[in-house]
């Protein structure tokens, strides 16, 4: 490989031809076939990521000799037609024009941007696309598309492992020890799952009968529920236990989350990571987007559909699907009504008024699933299973859409929104219980039900998204800390105020949060570099293989994520001590500023200093461990920021120094 990288060093257009003969005669009809072109590219992709060949060039080359290869295959189909079928090699091998064909005529033009990744076809596709008077045009495109496409995907791959081609050497071995035991892992879940179901069906086919044969000749009501569910010869069976494990799954997962936000257990953590996460993530074109299904879910679309649907069923007289109808989402309106003003849970960022302040449970997710879901029961009761699969995704994809808006648009938490589908799927279930067991004798317009939900949700949806859009907008607009507090007493008491431990997404505390460091962002950075600070190197292929490595430096290491209140540390800076060991800073913003009487008022920072030490468990890898004794750190920062002058004072908290840094 060396002899090759030093003889292509020196003579870069021979390479270059090379790979451009290779992308034109790969896609030469008929010799194609033969033609190891995608080889040849990958290769110089490799050298690409060893910077023997420069990375434009190649690809411009693969891409003009892959789009010349097709254009003159498409040539000869379009101007001799039949008479190559009495052309060598055609002439003695028929068969590979009746694949290219029948391949053409399975996927039409689509087949000349896949056929180039095949290589039975890729030959074959463009001659049959010109024989079969494909529009030039059209041809064109798709030429010039699946060439860029084809080029793209062998050159990025060998351009990432020549990238890394050295480190992938030294750590080959243990990748295949990590990938074995991965497989093997795998490959024992499968086993032991296959052997559980194998076991148990019986089982639970044996423990149906005997309840079934239980029930048969008794009267009441627990041995009709048990009929009714586990009967084999009643066809409904199936979907009344269904519902039942949705009734009892969904109502017991929205009393556990209920009570984790009433005690602040640890999912109330997890909604921070989430928010924290989202908020991050946002772009303006996904924002449009997000809005506008928000605004499907609003009140005035839901009212409109509960309207249509209620005149098509009282037009129809069925009164007693319309009275479960009413009852379905005016008790799921109530119900969350009454449970938001219960326990007036505040929104992630303030953005209603009144009733609508309160977070928990979510109004738009609740009324979204009882509304679209009890509907798409209705349309879907005694159909076939493929309809009723149908439904059910297209309502499932509205309604987790629905309620995925309000996550990323900030205006509910992650708990609030697994509460209301819990909640509504647990009482659409129920209603379906009872809606099967006491069937009405009405016959439903499935159809007319179907085009005026999809209608009225269009209608109205559009109207709302044209009439409010842009107070919407403003509504869900991106935010920083909803407020900013002032500690004029920062240096007195105040830097009690501030957390005294990193918390955890489980709730538990972990590290002490020693440093509080009034100052801007680019001063921090500043004062730590000239100290002998530096940041990390990032997370990168390269970076994430040399935890692979036991003979890793520890400064070629990223520092791994801690979080805190579920975000993720702005600042983090490390200074090496020895190849083993190196010191960490983490800082995270707080919603304080710090002033002084004749200082302008600065962000106030807080984070934790730590020394990491690395592990090599059985020679195999890298760990870094992070020491129990986190005053050296602290007492490390501290004595480098004061030779360089910077003002610091440290304070005790219990048995842990915090230093306050200005």
């Amino acid at each position: 490989m060396q002899a090759l990288i030093d003889f292509l060093s020196q003579h870069p257009a021979l390479a270059l031809g090379v790979v451009f003969a290779a992308s034109l005669l790969e896609s030469v009809a008929v010799i194609g076939t033969i033609i190891p072109g995608s080889s040849v590219v990958v290769a110089a992709g490799v050298l690409i990521g060893l910077q023997v060949l420069d990375p434009w060039w190649v690809a411009a080359t693969a891409v003009i000799g892959a789009i010349l290869g097709d254009g003159f295959s498409f040539w000869l189909g379009h101007r001799y037609h039949e008479r190559l079928r009495a052309w060598w090699p055609l002439s003695t091998h028929p068969e590979l024009l009746a694949r290219g064909q029948a391949y053409f005529a399975e996927h039409g033009g689509t087949s000349v941007f896949l056929g180039r990744f095949l290589g039975p076809v890729r030959a074959i596709v463009p001659v049959v696309a010109g024989m079969s008077n494909m529009p030039r045009l059209r041809f064109a495109v798709v030429n010039v598309l699946s060439a860029i496409a084809w080029s793209a995907a062998h050159l990025l791959p060998g351009a990432l492992f020549g990238a890394s081609l050295q480190l992938v050497g030294a750590v080959s071995s243990r990748l295949l020890i990590l990938l074995a035991g991965v497989v093997a892992v795998v490959w024992l879940c499968t086993v032991l799952l296959r052997l559980t179901l194998r076991g148990a069906w019986p089982v639970a086919s044996r423990q149906r009968d005997r309840m079934v044969a239980w029930a048969r000749p008794r009267t009441g009501v627990f041995p009709r529920f048990v009929l009714s569910l586990l009967e084999p010869a009643r066809p409904e069976s199936l979907g009344l236990l269904i519902a039942a494990v949705m009734l009892l799954g969904g109502a017991w997962m929205f009393l556990g989350i209920t009570e984790d936000v009433v005690s602040s257990d640890p999912l109330v953590q997890f909604d921070h990571v989430v928010f924290t996460a989202l908020q991050k993530l946002r772009t303006g074109l996904v924002d449009e987007v997000m809005i506008a299904a928000t605004e499907l879910g609003s009140a005035m679309v839901a009212i409109a559909v509960i309207a249509s649907v209620s005149v098509v069923l009282a037009w129809k007289r069925c009164w007693r699907t319309l009275a479960y109808w009413l009852t379905a989402v005016g008790f799921a309106q109530a119900l969350v009504w009454i449970l938001k003003m219960t326990l007036e849970r505040a929104r992630p960022m303030a953005m209603y008024d009144g009733t609508d302040q309160f977070s928990f449970p979510s109004g738009h997710a609740a009324s979204s699933i009882v509304l679209y879901g009890f509907l798409a029961f209705l349309l879907a009761h005694k159909r076939s299973p493929k309809i009723r699969f149908t439904i059910a995704l297209l309502a499932a994809g509205l309604v987790g859409l629905i309620a995925f808006s309000r996550l990323y648009l900030g205006a509910h938490w992650l708990s609030d929104v697994i509460a209301s589908l819990s909640l509504g799927t647990a009482w659409v279930a129920l209603l379906g219980i009872t809606y099967m067991q006491h069937e009405p004798t009405e016959r439903l317009p499935a159809r007319t039900l179907l085009f005026t939900a999809l209608g009225t949700l269009i209608l109205a949806g559009s109207t709302v998204v044209v009439t409010h859009h842009a107070a919407d907008a403003a509504r869900y607009a991106p935010r920083q800390s909803t407020s900013t507090y002032l500690l004029v007493d920062w240096r007195v008491d105040g830097w009690q105020r501030l957390p005294a431990h990193r918390t955890e997404v489980d709730g538990d505390h972990e590290e002490p949060l020693s440093v509080q460091w009034a100052g801007t962002a680019d001063r921090i950075v500043q004062e730590l570099e000239a100290g002998g600070w530096r940041r990390p190197p990032p997370w990168t292929l390269r970076t994430t293989l040399l935890w692979l490595l036991p003979s890793t430096r520890v400064g070629q290491l990223p520092v791994l994520v801690k979080l805190h209140q579920g975000a993720s540390p702005t600042m983090s800076f490390e200074r090496e001590l020895d190849p083993s060991r190196r010191l960490v800073i983490r800082l995270w913003p707080t919603s304080y500023q710090v002033g002084a009487v004749n200082d302008p008022p600065v962000a106030l920072w807080i984070g934790m200093a730590t020394l990491e030490r690395l592990a090599h468990p059985a020679g195999m890898a890298t760990l870094a461990m992070t020491d129990q004794d986190f005053g050296m750190p602290t007492a490390q920062l501290a004595k480098s920021l004061h030779t360089q002058g910077v003002r610091l004072n440290i304070k005790r908290r219990d048995t842990t120094a915090v230093l306050l840094v200005r």
